[in-house]
């Protein structure tokens, strides 16, 4: 008997093969196909979102920058502001000196114009020393050697003097008496002290007496501790002993600097909390400070030590035994 062997194609062997896996699985080919599908749905939302997060991360990133960005900006806003500030504070300070200079030079010049033929004859002269301006006579001009009176060349000078201060109502003046560095001998006065000191006091009366207000003269005395040159030869000494009449600045003129308030740099502590009243009993709760160190009273005397009570103990209930084991 003839048997007749038909060859499959592979086609066939692939299908066959795919039908006894999913049923020998229990999968149906439409719901395999509808989780594939899901599959690929899912993915392509991951790869969205993946893309959006990277989005938002970079909007993100800007964001954070343009923030940066703005505070660096408000920064040196508030930097020029202040520069600004002080810059116009410095400009308003430079325009008062340069105001003040301008009143000092037409002071200057105005004691010049009147003194000027007392200047031109060597019997004084007006000066700036030390910032200061001021009116220099000579000490052989207004005393003798080692005395206080003023001899009548003296009271001739500052006559003209106090007729050119009087034009001055609104300064302040010091006349300062200076020596050379020679030891009183023959004299009634101690020492260079007592002499520059009682020969300025005597310029301030007599322009009192000719009709300079009191209450802007001041007299001090040098001695021979603010020379000129030094005292080496005969004519140093004599320049080194003169009086001198202050021009003294007024308050508004000094250099303006800022007074810290007194509690200026120390941190703002937190005000400890009240006291309660004490309870009637013999002991007193001592203040708790801040940190919780206890502190004495300053006023109530230290009361001897009690000891405390014993604190209260509870106890715990026993555990009870556990019950025998039920056979």
């Amino acid at each position: 008997m003839l048997r007749l062997r038909l060859k499959k194609p592979r086609w066939f062997k692939g299908l066959l093969l795919s039908l006894l896996f999913t049923g020998a699985c229990g999968v149906s080919q439409e719901l395999y196909s509808a989780r594939t599908t899901d599959l690929d749905r899912c993915q392509t939302e991951l790869t969205r979102s993946q893309g959006d997060l990277t989005t938002a991360r970079a909007r993100s990133d800007e964001e954070a920058g343009a923030r940066e960005h703005a505070q660096t900006v408000e920064m040196e806003y508030l930097k020029l502001r202040q520069n600004l500030k002080a810059t116009e504070t410095q400009l308003d300070e430079l325009r008062r000196a340069r105001a003040q200079a301008e009143q000092r030079s037409d002071l200057y010049r105005s004691l010049v114009s009147r003194l000027k033929e007392m200047i031109d004859a060597k019997t004084l002269a007006v000066e700036i020393r030390k910032g200061k301006m001021l009116v220099k006579l000579g000490d052989a001009v207004l005393f003798d050697p080692g005395k206080a009176d003023l001899k009548p060349t003296g009271e001739s000078a500052l006559r003209t003097v106090a007729a050119a201060l009087r034009e001055i109502p609104d300064r302040d003046f010091v006349i300062a008496g200076h020596t050379d560095n020679l030891p009183i001998k023959s004299s009634p006065y101690r020492s260079n002290w007592e002499l520059s000191t009682a020969r300025a006091v005597t310029v301030v009366r007599f322009l009192q007496q000719e009709g300079v207000n009191p209450s802007h003269l001041a007299a001090a005395g040098y001695s021979e501790f603010d020379r000129l040159v030094d005292n080496d030869t005969p004519e140093h000494r004599a320049q080194n002993r003169r009086i001198e009449i202050v021009e003294m600045p007024k308050l508004e003129e000094l250099p303006k600097f800022e007074v810290p308030p007194p509690d200026a740099g120390i941190e703002n502590e937190s005000e400890p909390a009240p006291i309660p009243p004490p309870a009637p009993s013999a002991l007193v709760a001592p203040p708790i400070a801040d940190g919780g160190v206890t502190l004495p009273d300053a006023g109530a005397p230290t009361p001897s030590a009690a000891p405390a009570p014993p604190p209260a103990t509870t106890k715990a209930p026993l555990p009870k035994a556990p019950a025998p084991p039920t056979h």
